[in-house]
């Protein structure tokens, strides 16, 4: 599986698309509002979110309705987790300047994050109208359609912008991890290697990029780029999970099982994680452990009928009969052997 990572906010707006600035002083250090909000960009930019905060609002003492300084300060409020706020400042900052893009694109980013999608859709569609070459709004768009269910529509945006802007790292991300969901891996491939020209260190393009290569088949190429990944981030559970499922594929039971419980000490109720582990075990024969895990995983998931098979399949193997054909035909249903269809199954 591979992870969609979309750029969450674009908080390095350039000054030439902001709208124009009074000339108001907000503060002693700094003669002018232009000024001010350059600094607090600087400040953002380096994560001084604090610094970046006071100087915003400083700006907004001296000028309530300036526009980059209302917008700026929604997107610190969003990525402070305050959305709603965040709704409302960026809002106004179109309210007092409609064609200022950039705003546009970030209420879009909000709503997105939100759930919102056909709203984030349109706030993207009206960046893109007032500036048809703004390549990271058209990305973002293809985010919204993927998430809408149009893998077509997404794919083109991501293409289209990649055309306007090829070095989007995140709009390369997202068009290779369509591509891998999409089982195009050798296209996906070229996405993810591109973007990591871009980021090289990046995790999560490293997990996306060991999922292409699992599709292609090339196992050592993954597990590579997995702890390429888990390097960077150590307490990357998914990472840990992934190449431990990996491993126990090429036979690597023991290795697995470690991966696994590295991932399991970071999310010990993640029931994806659980049922690994518990797969693995059952493998080298250690039933009774395996059996707890997998119970573990359901309690978590409980409509996991995959797991619920498990459970009864170990339970038969341990001699519990009754319990163990019940969960079978809780998790695999029961098999009908019919002369004339053949064998299959019925779900409980």
């Amino acid at each position: 599986m591979c992870w969609r990572a979309g750029k969450v906010l674009h908080d390095r707006i350039r000054m030439s698309e902001s709208p124009p600035k009074p000339d108001k002083v907000p503060g002693p250090d700094y003669p002018d509002i232009e000024q001010a909000l350059k600094a607090a960009m600087a400040h953002q930019r380096r994560g001084q979110y604090a610094h970046a905060e006071q100087l915003y609002r400083q700006v907004l003492a001296a000028e309530p309705t300036q526009p980059m300084a209302l917008q700026m300060l929604g997107v610190l409020a969003h990525m402070a987790g305050q959305s709603e706020m965040a709704l409302e400042l960026i809002r106004s900052a179109i309210q007092h300047a409609p064609d200022y893009v950039a705003a546009h694109n970030n209420l879009g980013n909000v709503l997105r994050d939100l759930g919102e999608l056909e709203s984030a859709a349109s706030a993207y569609h009206q960046a893109i109208a007032l500036k048809s070459d703004y390549a990271e709004a058209i990305g973002n768009l293809g985010l919204v359609r993927w998430g809408l269910g149009d893998a077509a529509g997404a794919e083109e945006s991501y293409r289209r912008a990649l055309a306007l802007k090829p070095d989007l790292g995140d709009t390369l991300n997202n068009l290779g991890s369509l591509l891998c969901q999409s089982s195009r891996p050798d296209e996906a491939v070229i996405c993810f290697e591109k973007a990591l020209e871009l980021r090289p260190a990046s995790p999560g393009v490293l997990c996306n990029l060991a999922a292409a290569f699992r599709q292609q088949g090339q196992l050592e190429a993954a597990i590579s780029a997995l702890r390429s990944a888990i390097a960077q981030q150590p307490n990357l559970a998914a990472a840990h999970c992934s190449l431990g499922q990996i491993l126990q594929r090429t036979g690597s039971l023991a290795e697995a099982e470690q991966s696994y419980r590295t991932a399991l000490a970071s999310e010990p109720e993640n029931p994806t994680f659980c049922a690994s582990l518990a797969s693995v075990l059952e493998l080298q024969g250690r039933l009774k452990e395996a059996l707890m895990h997998y119970e573990k995983a359901l309690a978590q998931s409980p409509e996991d009928r995959e797991v619920a098979g498990s459970i009864g399949s170990i339970l038969l193997a341990l001699g519990e009969a009754e319990e163990g054909l019940l969960k079978e035909q809780q998790g695999f249903g029961v098999v009908i052997f019919d002369s004339e269809k053949g064998v299959r199954f019925e779900s409980l």
